[in-house]
């Protein structure tokens, strides 16, 4: 079987003659970025001073405060892919109802927004909804609400979701346009013409053509507040546990540094997203007669 790969990958290769050398330096770069961490990153998981062991995973299964750093770092992931998907999804929506000149412009926008995240961003919501924010003032002196004295705190679990959802959304919204800019004008007429009402379209037509890309863009943004480290820890500085935080204590630590520890927390949290993908895979394969 692999002998038939590598001639495939041979024959493929001559085929394409020189179009495979643009593709030399993104191989390499695969290479050196990922794949090699990664095996670096398993090895290190599993080498302990006394030689190759599971140590490192069991003391984290046994240590309640790893495990929950794992649960919080997963309910804050699930939180943030939910909402942020369901806000992109009605935004992709919305924005196919206005013109193009319009939607060229709020894409731009929406582009330029999704790369605003980590420190500034964290920094960002410190000046607007810190406790001396010019949010927090302005809606106090103006308009009578203290939102800290109402149980808002931007420094805990709330604010992590909330600064989380800023950079989702936008992620969201462009993963999910092209599959809702797909969903024509003219599918839409010709159910309302056959009689279909529009609560009827969209359970039978318009969401099991969305369900692919719900279920993509959820596996992503679920990744991505997964991995999310810079902006959790300038905002609550490691005061909330996050796997994250976590790992990045454990490799930078100046006190208990433990790099073996820090390998098997990241291994299980590519576990995780293996995981969702398998499961996103099985769920679009199962949901693609939904709509016959």
């Amino acid at each position: 079987m692999k002998k038939n790969i590598v001639a495939r990958l041979g024959q493929e290769l001559r085929r394409g003659g020189i179009l495979w050398v643009p593709f030399i330096p993104l191989i390499i770069l695969a290479l050196a970025f990922e794949i090699l961490p990664m095996i670096y990153i398993i090895y290190s998981s599993v080498h302990t001073a006394s030689g190759l062991s599971m140590a490192s995973f069991s003391e984290i299964f046994k240590s309640k405060y790893y495990v929950v750093s794992l649960r919080n770092s997963l309910l804050v992931s699930v939180a943030v892919g939910i909402i942020g998907l369901i806000i992109g999804t009605f935004g992709a929506l919305s924005l196919r109802s206005l013109g193009e000149a319009w939607r060229e412009k709020l894409l731009t926008l929406v582009n330029m927004t999704s790369n605003f995240s980590g420190v500034p961003l964290a920094f960002a919501y410190i000046v607007l909804l810190g406790v001396n924010g010019l949010v927090t003032v302005l809606m106090k002196e103006k308009m009578g609400l203290d939102l800290y004295g109402m149980g808002f705190n931007l420094f805990s679990w709330t604010g992590i979701v909330l600064v989380y959802i800023y950079f989702s959304v936008p992620l969201a919204f462009m993963l999910m346009y092209p599959a809702v800019y797909a969903l024509r004008q003219d599918i839409q007429e010709a159910a309302y013409i056959l009689g279909a009402g529009r609560v009827h379209f969209w359970r039978k037509i318009g969401v099991p053509i969305l369900l692919p890309s719900m279920l993509g863009s959820f596996t992503l943004l679920f990744a991505n507040a997964l991995g999310a480290y810079a902006t959790a820890y300038a905002l609550t500085n490691s005061n909330n546990s996050l796997v994250s935080i976590t790992i990045a204590n454990l490799v930078t630590g100046d006190i208990f540094p433990d790099p073996s520890l820090a390998s098997a927390l990241a291994v299980i949290m590519a576990a995780f997203l293996v995981v969702s993908i398998v499961i996103n895979a099985r769920l679009k394969k199962n949901s693609g007669g939904v709509g016959e």
